[in-house]
């Protein structure tokens, strides 16, 4: 399933960086499973989608891919790259070529991270990344407020969820 049934449902577009330092760092999967638990739910419900490229990326963390491994994820967290990603894509990419600088050690996913949570009437962008506020040499965040897209770190994702551990 790639869009939830119910267009009013907020669906995220996870950065790798969000999964890979709440599950390293933030909220290790041992001391948080309540946790892990409502993040597989929302995988499993179609409300956490990441296209090809980012889950690519998740995979090299040990710990991430034996969990979406075990619990078997990846056809609930992969979303078709469909003519509006693809199109949304193109134009991150021209708008902001240098959201994908190698050399600055960005990823090339990101512009995927963007586009993808574009697809979903309200698709929210999950990323640890901070903004630089320029546009010239911008990060996630940058562009998702240039384009009006919802963005926010792990613990904005848990607030936006109402959470409580």
């Amino acid at each position: 399933m790639n869009l939830p049934l119910d267009p009013d449902q907020v669906v995220y577009g996870f950065n790798t960086s969000s999964l890979i330092k709440a599950s390293a760092v933030l909220y290790p999967m041992d001391n948080f499973p309540s946790l892990w638990d409502e993040i597989e739910e929302l995988i499993r419900n179609g409300r956490l989608k990441m296209s090809e490229p980012v889950f690519d990326e998740v995979m090299w963390g040990a710990v991430l891919r034996d969990w979406c491994s075990e619990k078997g994820l990846k056809p609930f967290l992969l979303s078709k790259v469909d003519d509006s990603v693809e199109n949304a894509f193109q134009t991150i990419q021209s708008k902001y070529p240098e959201l994908m600088n190698v050399k600055r050690g960005t990823s090339l996913a990101d512009p995927w991270v963007i586009s993808l949570a574009m697809r979903y009437p309200k698709g929210v962008v999950v990323t640890e990344e901070q903004p630089t506020g320029d546009l010239v040499n911008p990060r996630i965040p940058d562009v998702c407020k240039d384009l009006s897209v919802e963005c926010v770190n792990i613990a904005g994702f848990v607030s936006r969820e109402n959470w409580v551990f």
